[in-house]
């Protein structure tokens, strides 16, 4: 097998592998996932997405999972109180958000390092796109709508990604949003930005399918 085979292939399983029982990984590897879900928010810049069953259900359905899996995922992980939401008149309650989707995807399918390298890099990640194109675009068609109008720099997504084990840079990944996310932004003091869609189906599709730890 060649070097660029190992990048693009798998050692760990594929989304539409994974049991429903693997749902205990995540109790398993609690302490980690909670971990790089606070890492992850520190990454965004400390921004906090709360996500909804039917959004993460898509999501997980859309990465190959069974629907078992997608349907139950979402409890499973709010189980896991890392984040907690108090409204007024309303008991407050553990949350779902945005920065465990990755760690947990890639403990499901079997990874026990996570943020350990991918293996994808500037030198390889259009490769991989080529090769997984049709997941990434599924994905980014079951992004939210307003993930398509949210812009970060391309600087933040490189930490998101490195936080991930995905060695991109800024300068890549703004160049890569203009043609496989279709959309970029640059202000009049030359700050450049990537939509959170591109951004979140690039890592989503990487910790589907890249080689794992």
């Amino acid at each position: 097998m060649s070097t660029a085979q190992r990048i693009i292939g798998t050692s760990t399983e594929r989304p539409e592998q994974v049991d429903v029982s693997a749902l205990h990984r995540l109790q398993v590897h609690a302490q980690e996932l909670c971990a790089k879900a606070m890492e992850l928010t520190d990454s965004w810049g400390q921004a906090m997405f709360i996500l909804d069953p039917p959004t993460v259900e898509r999501v997980f359905g859309a990465l190959g999972f069974s629907g078992a899996v997608a349907a139950n995922v979402y409890e499973a992980v709010r189980s896991l109180a890392y984040v907690r939401r108090d409204e007024l008149g309303a008991e407050g309650r553990n949350e779902f958000t945005w920065h465990i989707v990755d760690a947990t995807v890639m403990t499901l399918r079997g990874a026990t390092s996570i943020g350990a390298p991918t293996g994808i890099d500037d030198g390889n990640v259009e490769a991989f796109l080529t090769t997984h194109g049709e997941l990434f675009e599924k994905v980014m068609s079951t992004m939210p709508q307003y993930t398509r109008r949210l812009m970060f720099s391309p600087e933040v997504g490189a930490t998101v990604m490195a936080s991930l084990g995905i060695g991109l840079s800024a300068d890549k990944l703004y160049q890569l949003a203009a043609t496989y996310g279709r959309q970029v932004t640059l202000d009049l003091e030359g700050r450049r930005g990537i939509s959170t869609q591109f951004i979140r189906s690039l890592s989503l599709t990487i910790a589907a399918r890249a080689q794992l730890h």
